[in-house]
């Protein structure tokens, strides 16, 4: 089943920051979430996109601060951190994505296509993200948005 949920106000933490983990980051600070990293890596711009940085390891952050967030993002470059994060947080009934298993998340971020009036989001729930950027770039091309706003 497909949800949409607002996660304004939503505390989120993100762990990891590379590539895929700053879109993560950048769509939940648009949204209005308030979100906190936990990186090992360089946090160089991090500060700049409105979040809290911690330094360090993020399961062993996640273990001591698990009640403050409503969402966990798992997203480091280890599929096994990335599931023992997952698991963790899973236990505890949180909101999880996982971007190395789409068998670990119980929440997606589907591709969207915003025009304002409307949303359009488009998930293969995992299995491959690149169809569903693939799909949304068709679909930006076909629809326009003046005929609907």
């Amino acid at each position: 089943m497909l949800l949409y949920f607002v996660t304004e106000g939503m505390r989120v933490l993100v762990v990891g920051s590379g590539a895929i983990g700053r879109r993560k980051i950048s769509k939940l600070v648009e949204s209005g979430a308030e979100v906190t990293v936990v990186t090992k890596d360089d946090a160089k711009g991090l500060d700049a996109m409105g979040v809290e940085v911690e330094r360090g390891d993020g399961l062993e952050y996640l273990s001591r601060n698990l009640d403050r967030f409503d969402m966990i993002v798992a997203a480091t470059d280890s599929k096994e951190i990335n599931s023992k994060i997952s698991e963790l947080a899973m236990r505890h009934r949180k909101l999880v994505v996982s971007v190395t298993s789409h068998e670990e998340c119980n929440v997606m971020f589907p591709a969207v296509l915003d025009y304002k009036k409307f949303q359009i989001g488009i998930t293969t729930h995992g299995l491959d993200p690149k169809l569903s950027r693939k799909i949304k770039e068709k679909l930006s091309l076909m629809i326009r948005p003046e005929e609907f706003c």
